[in-house]
């Protein structure tokens, strides 16, 4: 049956079994149980990524416009497009190695691969014929998506399907690109609160009496937190909450030891260190998603919804430094994008015959990429390693390429 009460701490309410997978909740219960209490993040982990149960693993598509989110790739062939155009600039910049592998994480069922590829093929032949693409994905169902795909537009000899056990560190680095789309933003968070001049952590324990999901804090899980916000500048102000997301620089130092020379690219929801983490922000950025609707309990439709929280990208600026990354520029995508052409693609689409429909769905789909209150506003990271262009990367700075 299923559960109103609220949590003990943290807000939210538990919504049941009944609205859950219930497979995954019993085997989160059964951790829980027998370790006392989790962090969040390890909640979080296995809410979306346990290999059989969790949000990112299932055989059901979760991004698009009958999933509970949209990702750029999705809304327009033309975020890929621009993609291929700076990643023509490395390629250049390199002195057009071939092979130039591009690694994209998050990879889903392959459409930002499809169009960049697909792009690259029409615009600079020479360039696609040096094109690798690794999709790197952890959902089996979304990386068969993705062969069929691709395979079926004739890239099948470019690409390679890659999961995570796959990515192993003795491989030879690469000369190329690594792409990270809307993916740290879903790493798994540790969340925090100031209280009494202290950091606290927030962990999840199960409540027998109501027998669903609490919330307790405690002193922190691990030095590391301080230390993240230390080194960004950080005290919290009294009661205010926010996350810190530890794994994105492991992630960063697996991404970047697999390059040996070329471009990072990030592009998420996030901020600058000062103005994720400022006082105003008091109740953090995480979020659920489900069915287009955003909401702030993690505790309902356990493996049903998806979880993010925005990204600390001084942080990843920090991690980048200490990896021998080069910061080549931060920007906005709605920025990023018009550099790279996004208006003159648009603006080719009006050829003479052409279905008014199909212009207006491609101008929306254009103002919603560069919307400043929508996706206009994610930022975009370049962080380089032996890449030093003799001007700034197209997508940061107002140049034709």
């Amino acid at each position: 049956m299923p559960y109103t009460t609220p949590m003990t701490e943290g807000g939210g309410r538990a919504t049941g079994w009944d609205e859950s997978n219930a497979a995954l909740v019993a085997a989160l219960r059964d951790e829980i149980r027998a370790a006392g209490r989790v962090t969040f993040a390890r909640y979080m982990e296995r809410a979306l990524y346990d290999p059989a149960h969790g949000y990112y693993t299932g055989p059901a598509v979760r991004a698009g416009r009958g999933g509970d989110f949209l990702t750029a790739p999705e809304l327009s062939p033309f975020f890929g497009r621009c993609l291929a155009r700076q990643l023509r600039q490395v390629w250049t910049v390199l002195d057009r190695p071939d092979p130039f592998t591009v690694i994209e994480y998050g990879a889903g069922g392959g459409r930002l691969a499809l169009d960049l590829l697909a792009d690259a093929r029409a615009e600079a032949p020479d360039f696609a014929a040096a094109l690798r693409y690794v999709l790197h994905e952890a959902n089996p169902h979304r990386r068969a998506a993705a062969g069929d795909l691709l395979d079926a537009s004739g890239f099948a000899g470019r690409i390679a399907l890659e999961a995570p056990a796959d990515a192993s560190p003795e491989g030879a680095p690469v000369a190329g690109a690594v792409i990270a789309n809307e993916f740290v933003d879903a790493l798994p968070v540790h969340r925090v609160v100031g209280r009494g001049g202290a950091l606290l952590e927030r962990y999840v324990r199960w409540d027998e009496g109501r027998d669903w999901f609490a919330e307790e804090t405690a002193a922190p899980s691990t030095p590391a937190l301080a230390a993240a916000l230390a080194a960004g500048g950080v005290t919290l102000a009294e009661g205010q909450q926010a996350e810190v997301n530890l794994a994105a620089g492991d992630w960063l130092r697996a991404a970047a030891g697999r390059l040996a020379r070329g471009l990072l690219l990030t592009i998420d929801y996030g901020y600058p260190t000062a103005e994720l983490y400022a006082p105003a922000r008091r109740e953090g950025t995480f979020l659920c998603y489900y069915q287009h609707t955003a909401n702030d309990d993690p505790y309902a439709r356990v493996g049903y919804q998806d979880m993010t929280a925005h990204v600390d990208f001084g942080a990843l600026e920090r991690a980048g430094a200490a990896l021998d990354l080069a910061p080549l520029g931060l920007t906005t995508q709605a920025e990023f994008l018009t550099n790279l052409g996004l208006g003159e693609l648009l603006v080719a689409t009006q050829t003479p015959g052409r279905a008014l429909d199909d212009y207006l769905a491609d101008r929306a789909a254009v103002l919603s990429l560069i919307d400043p209150g929508g996706m206009g506003r994610f930022r975009v990271l370049a962080q380089g390693r032996n890449l030093a262009p003799a001007a700034p990367l197209v997508g940061f700075a107002a140049a034709i390429l």
